[in-house]
């Protein structure tokens, strides 16, 4: 069988680093495909540094999908085959220049011509007894009338100037609210037709008494109305004739006749009172069917409060309390073994077990001398099959002229 050397490794779970490594070791984590390496030393054989050495989080992958994080600085500007057509592909300079060599400078100009409809428009500016093709036909003198809202006319002397006289003889137009200044302001300051939500204190003409339309009420025109309704029979002279806040039919109630009165009781018991025992139909026979506190006499199946394990008090035992005594004496063992004449048969009936149990032991080594108490230690490792590795510290093995076959060092998991 041929030797086994297996890395640290991770089969599955979270990718990355082990959370830590002895300096040199190797760990391969299989989540994410990378070897690691601990790097540098603690002082205690602990890496200071967990780096990838290999694997797919370690170097660029030559085909497949991969993200790399970080700045990364190329010696040489890195080439592509093909175009970019992704929103985040590099753009190849072949590429780039396709696109730049059908766009203008950013500085450049334009002829009349180059501008659709220009030479029309400009064309369209000297009226039409004046209509030129360029500027250069403003040399001659013109004259042009204004007609419509506008009266007047437009002069071209021969050096180019204008010379506009003009009034305004329609003043028929119309104008939006945002061109009349603080129009708006004003229109929000002021309430609605429908449903006004009106603040402060609002006041209204008064209507007259007994008006009972929709015309807003104002509250000298409800307190009138209270006025004209006058308080009726509710007056206090009315139903307090005596003046003493009390109404004078509850001061009727609270003098009831004894007949008026509902619900009352049809007899009362009389004051504290005693009876002798012949009075009470059936105590006497209760009594006697009782137990007396003193030496009582008790028949039938008397029943207890069964006393705690241990109890050795005047308190009544019951035959649970005796039972569980009597199991916590034989200890709860076995039925060939809960009398004195199994537990003799047990030892053998050697009236001197222990002495037999001693001796019997001293010829045995200690378990908590763990095999130094050995007569002839060389014996008993040549016994065993053991060689002189068998003393070697496990940090310092030497193996001279010899050989290991079919091992495994397996480094574990993480």
């Amino acid at each position: 069988m041929a030797n086994t050397i297996q890395l640290k490794r991770r089969v599955s779970g979270v990718a990355g680093a082990p959370a830590a490594l002895k300096s040199g070791e190797l760990a391969h984590n299989e989540v994410d495909n990378t070897v690691y390496v601990g790097k540098g030393d603690d002082g205690s054989g602990i890496a200071t540094s967990i780096v990838p050495v290999a694997g797919s989080g370690g170097f660029v992958a030559l085909t497949g999908t991969q993200t790399i994080g970080g700045a990364k600085t190329f010696s040489l500007v890195p080439k592509s085959s093909q175009d970019a057509s992704a929103a985040t592909d590099l753009v190849r300079k072949s590429q780039l220049d396709a696109g730049l060599a059908t766009k203008a400078a950013l500085s450049h100009s334009h002829a009349i011509a180059d501008v659709t409809g220009l030479q029309g428009a400009l064309d369209a500016k000297l009226g039409a007894t004046a209509n030129a093709a360029s500027a250069s036909k403003l040399s001659t003198a013109r004259t042009i009338a204004l007609a419509g809202d506008l009266s007047g006319s437009v002069s071209f002397d021969g050096s180019a100037n204008v010379t506009i006289t003009a009034a305004v003889t329609d003043d028929s137009h119309a104008h939006v609210i945002a061109n009349v200044d603080g129009l708006q302001a004003a229109l929000d300051a002021k309430a609605p037709l429908a449903s006004p939500a009106l603040t402060g204190t609002p006041t209204a003409p008064t209507a007259a008494s007994g008006t009972n339309t929709t015309q807003v009420a104002t509250t000298a025109f409800v307190q009138q109305a209270i006025v004209d309704f006058g308080p009726g029979d509710m007056l206090a002279a009315t139903y307090d004739t005596d003046g003493d806040g009390k109404v004078d039919a509850a001061e009727v109630a609270d003098a009831a006749p004894w007949a008026g009165i509902t619900g009352k009781p049809t007899s009362f018991p009389p004051s504290t009172h005693s009876h002798a025992i012949s009075q009470v139909t059936g105590l006497q026979n209760a009594l006697d069917a009782k137990a007396a506190l003193a030496s009582p006499a008790l028949t039938g199946t008397p029943t207890a409060p069964t006393a705690v394990t241990g109890t050795n008090t005047t308190q009544v035992a019951t035959t649970a309390f005796v039972a569980a005594a009597i199991g916590a004496l034989i200890d709860a063992a076995p039925g060939a073994m809960d009398t004195l004449n199994e537990l003799a048969a047990a030892l053998g009936d050697d009236p001197n077990f222990a002495t037999t149990v001693t001796n019997a032991l001293a010829g045995k080594l200690s378990a908590a001398s763990n095999l130094s108490d050995l007569p002839n230690k060389a014996t008993s490792r040549s016994n065993l099959g053991l060689g002189s590795i068998a003393t070697q510290a496990a940090s310092s093995v030497a193996i001279t002229g010899g050989s290991i076959n079919g091992i495994i060092l397996d480094g574990g998991t993480f």
